[in-house]
């Protein structure tokens, strides 16, 4: 023992690394032990004292030989034990199996590179079964490479979206005429999670936004939700009867439509519900698309939330304001249980009332959608925190001393950005490019569920790699990652939808072609071309840092980016970075 002491092979030092760590301690022991085995044969022998008989002396070996045997007996048997209950450490599971909400990059790209920031791989569908925006997805290939996905032992989770597997994706759930077959591919999920019970399974779904997907009597629908919600709430008699107005002024069909969509979507997530108390879901997610302060998803979303207090199972069925960003926290969420990580948030407002403030697109008050967010990734709200967020709603002029204050504290610090929806608040961008982008961890993007939930998960993860939780094999794939990550934020939120999309979309009208409905090569091109110079800049706010993770330190060579619209419409774009590092000397 003490030798091992000066070698200083303890077993604290190997405790968070891969296997092969443990195979070389094992190895070095058996080393020491056989060396002292030879010493010990190697004793002079005074044949004239005539004091220690060589048949003595082969017992003292014999005794002395399995003394050591035994203590590597122990150890061996100790560090497979312990190698057992850190499940991660000896044959780890590494991949995740991930039906998306639908085939966009904030659904796909987005959550394959968070997933590999904490060491696993993002197992995605061939693209030929996915959804292509208004083409539903093809349901008998996703299902046939779902099954066959799950087969294989490496996997470590099954996430399936609810709308991806029963809808054909989010646009195609906003058509009650692609709930036809429901019921039957409810059926044959229920079969396939019975067959993988025991395995662990997340599926998410979608309560529909308030908005219709038909834009006629939009606003009527809209003022029917809203009152719909608030009369369930306070039954105001006033309120009743602004209802039965509007009801009278919308033809009966599209006010049918309307309403069924919300009552089937309650009828299917019950009975996922159900199947959560069974036992064959883990955990059952529930979004709130697109809403309002009141609204008919608010009313479906409490009722959900009551029925899964009833059945007592409410800490396994959460139900999250936002859609798009589900996907990045489940990644985030499976890597906090995965290495037993329960991140602290320090957050900062700044507004006086967070409660009281509600923003476009959401339904609760700004305080509640940020700390449902960290609550469900496996965090906490600690103001000793070593995760710093600061929500951003513009209401601060000060926000670059704001920035200076936080940013050299040793926290992770983060940044939502919510000062407008859709796109990033450039002045704010601006000064975080001239500081350090990779040590300001950055989203702004669409609604501001959005861009807290991706910020609050990108966090977390980068916290799990500067503590080095993860195998030396994967680091220099998480940290490219990470780059990645940070850099599509910027060159999404920022350069292309605060700058470049409105410059798209003159040149759309200027070339008799709608934002919705473009020519997918022709208008990629001139994206390129738009893009090519603010993306040039951001490259060089990249190029030649240093990139800090735990004890490790990296520098980034260069950056080469694509860029390209994932659908033929122009709301979004897919960037795709390819990140080179210098050689490690």
């Amino acid at each position: 023992m003490q030798l091992l002491l000066q070698k200083k092979l303890t077993f604290s030092s190997y405790s968070s690394t891969s296997p092969q760590i443990y195979h070389q301690y094992i190895t070095r022991l058996s080393q020491i032990c056989y060396r002292n085995v030879k010493k010990t044969l190697n004793l002079e022998i005074n044949f004239s004292c005539g004091i220690i008989s060589i048949r003595r002396l082969r017992r003292r070996v014999v005794m002395r030989k399995r003394v050591i045997l035994f203590i590597i007996l122990l150890f061996t048997i100790f560090l497979f034990l312990f190698s057992l209950y850190q499940k991660n450490l000896i044959f780890p599971s590494k991949d995740i199996v991930f039906v998306p909400l639908d085939s966009r990059p904030v659904n796909t790209q987005n959550v394959l590179l968070l997933t590999n920031m904490w060491g696993k791989n993002l197992i995605l569908p061939p693209s030929d079964s996915l959804d292509y925006y208004k083409k539903p997805a093809n349901f008998q290939k996703l299902y046939s490479w779902l099954k066959t996905s799950v087969s294989h032992k490496r996997n470590y989770a099954i996430v399936i979206s609810l709308q991806q597997y029963l809808n054909g994706g989010l646009i195609a759930s906003r058509q009650l005429e692609n709930y036809t077959q429901y019921k039957e591919k409810l059926d044959l999920l229920y079969s396939f999670l019975k067959e993988n019970k025991g395995k662990n399974v997340i599926i998410f779904s979608v309560i529909p936004r308030v908005t219709p997907s038909k834009e006629e009597y939009s606003d009527k629908l809209k003022r029917f939700s809203y009152l719909t919600d608030k009369i369930d709430l306070f039954h105001i008699p006033d309120d009743i009867k602004e209802k039965e107005k509007i009801v009278s002024s919308i033809p009966h069909q599209i006010l049918d439509e309307y309403i069924n969509l919300f009552e089937i979507n309650e009828k299917i997530n019950k009975a996922l519900i159900d199947w959560t108390k069974k036992g064959i879901i883990t955990t059952f997610v529930i979004g709130i698309d697109d809403t309002q302060d009141y609204s008919i998803s608010n009313m479906v979303a409490r009722r959900l939330q009551e029925y899964a207090e009833e059945q007592g199972i409410s800490d396994r069925v959460y139900i999250l304001h936002g859609a798009d960003e589900i996907g990045m926290e489940i990644t985030a969420k499976l890597a906090n249980q995965y290495y037993r990580q329960s991140p602290a948030f320090k957050v900062i407002y700044d507004v006086e009332n967070p409660e009281k403030t509600f923003l476009p697109y959401e339904g609760a008050d700004l305080k509640k959608i940020v700390e449902e967010k960290i609550k469900f990734i496996g965090g906490k709200i600690d103001k000793n925190g070593d995760c710093l967020l600061y929500i951003h709603t513009r209401q601060n002029p000060g926000i670059k001393r704001e920035v200076e204050k936080y940013k050299n504290n040793g926290q992770i610090f983060g940044i939502a950005d919510v000062a407008y929806t859709n796109r990033a608040d450039k002045e704010l961008v601006e000064i975080l490019l001239n500081l350090d982008p990779l040590k300001i961890l950055y989203s702004g993007w669409n609604t501001p569920s959005n861009s807290i939930g991706a910020v609050i998960s990108e966090m977390s993860l980068k916290r799990i790699m500067d503590k080095e939780l993860i195998s030396f094999s994967q680091m220099e794939k998480a940290i490219k990652s990470f780059i990645a990550f940070s850099f599509i934020r910027y060159a999404d939120d920022f350069a292309y939808q605060a700058v470049v999309r409105n410059e798209m979309y003159k040149w759309a009208k200027l070339n008799n072609m709608s934002v919705y409905d473009i020519e997918l090569q022709t208008a990629s091109k001139e994206l390129a071309v738009k893009m090519g110079p603010i993306l040039e800049k951001l490259k060089q706010k990249y190029i030649g840092r240093e990139v800090k993770i735990g004890r490790a330190r990296v520098k980034i060579k260069n950056i080469e980016v694509k860029v390209k619209y994932p659908w033929n419409r122009m709301f979004e774009i897919e960037i795709s970075p390819e990140i080179t590092l210098y050689n490690k000397r």
